[in-house]
């Protein structure tokens, strides 16, 4: 018995489905804490322009990224669907914004097909692929890769050499 169980068991992934635009998104329940409504995030000048802002959780400041930015869309007004997946990338927390986070579902892994290599960029390499369920198409998405320690890196770097290139250019005025 124990082995049929364990043969569903990969068989089958729970996602946690979200939207964007109307579009569901899904990713692996394992990659997310937890999920909260929209409180209180404030704006970090010379952040990315994916980068909502930061937020306090439970006394830990934590950085909040707007996927629809990230991804490109027009960006809308938070509305009170609209929540924070909490992730954590090496042990620090990370906010995602979606639109509205909808259910976990047990996907059936032969109904998930693997992206098609038309449609493989560099930029999609966190699209796992699309899964069917019922009548709708869930795009599985890489949560880890869209906010990967390179990603948070880039942010960070970027933070400081806008910091280094004003220095500079004050000092070149200065001369």
């Amino acid at each position: 018995m124990a082995h049929s169980s364990d043969q569903v068991a990969r068989e089958e992934m729970q996602m946690l489905t979200f939207t964007l635009e109307n579009v569901s998104y899904g990713v692996n329940v394992n990659q997310v804490r937890e999920v909260r409504k929209i409180e209180g995030v404030t704006p970090v000048p010379y952040a990315p322009e994916y980068v909502k802002g930061v937020t306090n959780l439970r006394g830990e400041i934590i950085p909040v990224i707007d996927l629809r930015k990230r991804f490109g869309i027009d960006s809308k007004r938070s509305s009170e669907e609209s929540g924070i997946m909490v992730i954590a990338q090496d042990k620090h927390a990370i906010g995602v914004m979606v639109d509205s986070v909808m259910e976990v579902l047990t996907l059936d892994k032969k109904n998930i097909e693997a992206n098609p290599e038309s449609l493989v960029t560099e930029r999609s390499v966190s699209i796992l692929g699309v899964a069917k369920h019922d009548k709708d198409l869930i795009v599985l998405l890489d949560l880890m890769k869209i906010v990967s320690k390179e990603e948070i890196k880039k942010m960070k770097e970027d933070a400081k050499g806008f910091q280094v290139q004003t220095q500079t250019q004050t000092t070149q005025v200065t001369a």
